[in-house]
């Protein structure tokens, strides 16, 4: 009986494949069965609270802005006059 879905996953870890080839012998288990049961087994890891003040800015934590707040048009006069000047 042909199987209905031929899905396949490439493993192009060399550590991955030699641990699962590993594991396979050792149990008796095919390679599929393995991946299956890990990625099963799989929690990903719980995000955490900010701490200290900190904010979080997309995958970044950041010190919130605090004082006086500068346009992007004062920050590139800064940056010219620093750039123009003789050293």
């Amino acid at each position: 009986m042909p199987r209905a879905d031929d899905v396949q996953l490439n493993i192009r870890s060399v550590y991955a494949r030699n641990r699962v080839r590993e594991i396979a012998r050792r149990t008796g288990m095919t390679t599929t069965e393995i991946v299956e049961d890990a990625l099963r087994g799989y929690v990903p890891p719980a995000t955490s609270e900010p701490v200290y003040g900190l904010v979080r800015r997309g995958p970044v934590l950041v010190k919130p802005a605090q004082g006086r707040h500068i346009t992007q048009d004062e920050a590139d006069q800064v940056l010219e006059a620093v750039r123009g000047r003789d050293l």
